[in-house]
Parts: structure tokens; sequence; C-alpha cells
């Protein structure tokens, strides 16, 4: 009896988006309590780094350390150079006790009247922390800093913020990461893949995914457990894909076959196509049982299998005690006791260890 032995071999032929990190500053390196943080311009001292929980809402938002101001009135500057050619996000995390106008800027020096261009304007109410973050689709000038305003709104509170997070990124953009896969299987039987589908732009996005095929047929995709045709996928959200799939029974060998999972966007902005590619081959069930062999059998504890492929050990109870794939040749020490072997052909072989 044939069967195929089918290789998926993975390719992501998409478009991606540039997207990185130029800056993050959780305020964890270098920093002394009470003092300016590091790398940042202040006047006056009046924004200070802090360093474990204090009196007021003075705490990090992750780690130890953190910034905060006090101040009715504070710029804190951070040297930055930003090209009108790229695209920017800025994000931070903030919280207070009172109430504060927190602002982002962008210019050409570290000091206020430099800063020409606002990226970000918003209120820190009273609460926990919470995350502030905008998208620059366009930056007026060649800036060489930006900075971080921040103006109280009813009297003396604080303001604390921490993680600091500039990235370059597209809008709307998505990445595919595949779980690398290889699996033996039938013609006419089920096939199984799975891969993370990222949501690496600012905006969250409503994706469209569908498959187009030749070559396989009862087609299901899901994602994070759900069948649909169309998934949200927050900013910077994973979502799991599974797909199921079975292939037509009458796939040639040697032929290349695929499965293509389109990626839509509602806004008709970007596309993506993963695909997924299948090359046949054929093996004999024959050839390779007569290619497992255990010996010596019984033994004294220690035998060795040869052949090649996924074995399965069970003991006289019934329990699975190994299970491992080998290639060639495999030498497995046990227990005194009878046991039964699972080999790649999916027949069976008693062997016994005495000692």
């Amino acid at each position: 009896m044939k069967r195929f032995v089918i290789t998926l071999l993975i390719l992501i032929a998409t478009r991606f988006a540039y997207a990185g990190s130029i800056l993050f500053d959780g305020f964890e390196y270098a920093n002394q309590d009470g003092q300016a943080p590091i790398g940042w311009v202040t006047a006056n001292d009046t924004w200070l780094a802090g360093y474990l929980p204090k009196d007021h809402n003075r705490i990090a938002h992750t780690g130890n350390w953190y910034a905060y101001t006090d101040s009715a009135d504070s710029w804190m500057f951070m040297q930055m150079n930003m090209s009108e050619q790229l695209k920017y996000r800025f994000s931070l995390w903030a919280i207070s006790d009172g109430g504060y106008q927190l602002e982002i800027w962008a210019g050409s020096a570290a000091y206020p009247s430099a800063m020409t261009q606002l990226l970000l304007s918003d209120i820190v109410n009273i609460g926990g922390y919470e995350q502030f973050s905008a998208y620059i689709d366009e930056v007026a000038a060649d800036h060489e800093y930006f900075g971080i305003h921040a103006v109280s709104a009813y009297g003396d509170y604080v303001l604390t913020i921490d993680d600091v997070n500039v990235d370059l990124v597209e809008k709307y953009a998505m990445q595919v990461t595949p779980d690398n896969m290889q699996t033996s299987m039938t013609p006419g039987s089920e096939v199984e893949f799975s891969f993370k589908f990222i949501n690496v732009g600012y905006e969250p996005l409503n994706v469209y995914i569908t498959p187009q095929t030749e070559y396989f047929t009862n087609i299901h995709l899901y994602a994070n457990g759900v069948e649909a045709p169309t998934f949200p996928a927050a900013t910077d959200e994973i979502i799991e894909i599974r797909g199921v799939a079975t292939m037509l029974p009458n796939i040639a060998v040697g032929s290349t076959t695929w499965i293509d999972i389109m990626f839509t966007l509602d806004c008709g902005c970007a596309t993506a196509m993963f695909t997924f590619w299948a090359t046949a081959s054929t093996d004999s069930t024959e050839e390779i049982s007569a290619q497992t062999s255990i010996y010596p059998n019984p033994s004294s504890g220690t035998f060795t299998i040869e052949g090649t492929g996924d074995i399965a050990i069970f003991n006289s109870l019934g329990q699975l005690v190994i299970s491992k794939r080998i290639t060639e040749k495999e030498t497995i020490t046990l227990p005194e006791g009878i046991y039964l072997i699972r080999k790649p052909d999916g027949t069976t072989e008693k062997v016994v260890v005495r000692r």
C-alpha cells in the first residue's frame, strides 16, 4: 500500500509595513531617586525620577522606576531626530491624583519656544494608569527634539508617567508569522496548519480572511477559535489562526500544491497573502516496516530501534512511557517489564526487558 509524504513548505508573500521602536524609556536604568531622569532635559528639575511606591500616586506602571512632576507647568525634552518622510506613533502611560493637561510636542531645540508641532494633547484624570498615544501621519519639519508638557488643571497635584515609547509605524499594517510544519498525509485526508496574525499598525483592524486553492477542499479557518470570514484585531494584538483542509485524492506524485490565505482590510487600504506550498512524494508502509527493527528482544534493560518516524512505547498497563521521532537509530533504556512499541508504520511489537 502506497502513501504520499507531504512536506508543507511555508512562504510568506505579503505587504508588510516597517515597524520598530526608536525610543523606549521605562526609567529603569541609571536614575537617582529625586533627580532629573537620565537622558532628559528638564527646566529647574520640574520632572524627577522616582523609585518604588511613594506618597500620592507615585508608583511605576511597570518595573520600579517612573518620572513625575508636581509643578503647575513643567517641560521635559528628549533628543530624537524626526524626519518628514516617516510616520510615528507616540505612547506613554500616565496617572494623576488631580488633573493634568498632557501634551507631546516636536521642535528644533530643548526649550518650550522651540516646540513647533503639537503631536498629542489630552487630559489625565484622577484614577489608575491610562495609556495615551497618537499616530503622526505627517511631520511638519525635520525635528531634533520632542517635549512632554504637563499643566496642572486644578492645583497642587502630582502627574506620573512611565513607559514612554516612540515607534516607526504605518497607520494600517499587518504581519503574519507561520508555525513551521512538516507532515505526512494520504491524499483525501485532512491536514492542520496554524500561524499568527499581528496588527503592527496604529489603527484597529477589521480583517477579511479568504482561502484560495485548486488542490484542497473542506477548508475551515479559525481566528482565536472562532470560525468566521472576518475578525477584529486591536493594535498590537496577536490573533491565533488555525486552518484545516482536506487534500484532493488525485494529487500526482511530484506535483506542487498550495493554499493561498488572503487578508483584506475593510478600509481597502492594505492586503496580504499567506501561501502554503505542498510538494508530494511517495513512500511505502511495507518499506518502512521492513526498515524498523528492534533488538535485542528480550533485552537486559537497553535495546535499539532502527528506523525513521514516530514511535510510541506503552507499559503493560497501557500507559504511554515514551513518544518521540527517531532517525536511523535510537537506544532506549527501560525498567524491567513488558512493553508494547508502536512503530512508524502503525504496527506494534512486544518487547520484554529482564534485568
